[in-house]
């Protein structure tokens, strides 16, 4: 029985020097003393009262609105049906696995590109037939092999000037020596 009284008093100790360092080491974070939070008023249903909501944000919500590649092209997203790089076909490229489609947020063009890794996206800019992208950015997602090697010959491929023409409902792009091309989706 002492034996057991004595691991009782033991673990008793321990609990509350636990407790203890625990409730110490909320108050040492910076130096000040911390408030003990506080909730927020509820109503009798436990929910807060609707007067306690409030908007999170007061600013305007972007303008997006849909932008032509060309006149001559319709206003749509647009998935790819071929491609070839330095005119051999490139099999990844098959329907779909590229999506391109162009808006203006608040006046700036943007381009929306997803692929195979990761979605690109930025600005751009048009001159008659012919895109730049001028800032590009990429997600985040750090595909390896085969999708990180398609994610890089996108981003080549618009890091150069592209020529832009549509015609019998197919956008096709040039960059170089290499070409995309896209039907509405």
């Amino acid at each position: 029985m002492k034996c057991m009284s004595g691991r009782r008093r033991r673990l008793g100790s321990l609990l509350v020097v636990g407790m203890l360092l625990t409730s110490c080491a909320a108050g040492i974070s910076d130096g000040s003393p911390s408030a003990a939070p506080t909730l927020p008023p509820t109503s009798n249903s436990g929910h807060p009262p609707s007067s306690s909501i409030s908007p999170t944000s007061s600013s305007p919500r972007p303008q997006v609105t849909c932008v032509s590649f060309l006149t001559s092209a319709p206003c749509s997203e647009y998935v790819s049906v071929a491609g070839s790089a330095s005119g051999v076909d490139l099999p990844w490229v098959e329907p779909g696995s590229l999506t391109v489609q162009l808006s203006s947020v608040n006046d700036s063009l943007q381009l929306a590109v997803k692929t195979p890794c990761n979605p690109i996206s930025g600005r751009v800019s048009i001159n008659g037939s012919t895109l730049t992208a001028e800032r590009l950015a990429t997600g985040a997602m750090g595909c390896i092999g085969e999708q990180s090697e398609q994610e890089k010959w996108v981003l080549d491929f618009l890091a150069r000037q592209v020529e832009m023409t549509f015609s019998q409902n197919t956008l096709n792009w040039k960059s170089g020596p290499d070409m995309l091309s896209f039907k509405i989706k």
